[in-house]
């Protein structure tokens, strides 16, 4: 095979690996925004035919309110936006973001490897 065919498949691949890498850093990144929204954002919940309720942001909500009875706009903004859609979020992220680094690592290594091993021939010639 003649070796210009091989050096364009070698950029052909690291190419692709960095494309892949960028794109599933870049899911996870969408993910963490969401969960971020979702934990650190105020909201609005409206219930009932006129009941409507200003919400605090999960993450900064007081829980104690949750267990009041005499509390049912605290009620209403804790089953609206809970816990479990942004964790959701970032236990996806994680492995996301792990495989994109790896990929997107890989790609600029073998990149940088290829243009090293280049230099050396040509410093050789």
């Amino acid at each position: 095979m003649h070796p210009a065919i091989v050096e364009e498949r070698f950029r052909a691949g690291t190419d692709r690996l960095r494309g892949w890498g960028i794109g599933l850093l870049g899911l996870a990144v969408l993910l963490w925004g969401y969960a971020a929204w979702q934990l650190f954002t105020p909201y609005e919940v409206h219930y009932g035919k006129y009941g409507k309720a200003d919400c605090t942001a999960p993450a900064f909500a007081d829980r104690d309110d949750v267990y009041v009875d005499r509390d049912a706009d605290a009620r209403h903004c804790a089953a609206a936006r809970d816990w479990p859609r942004p964790v959701t979020a970032l236990v996806l992220a994680v492995p996301l973001a792990t495989a994109g680094g790896a990929l997107l690592a890989t790609g600029l290594a073998g990149d940088r490897l290829r243009r090293r091993e280049s230099e050396l021939e040509r410093a050789r010639s």
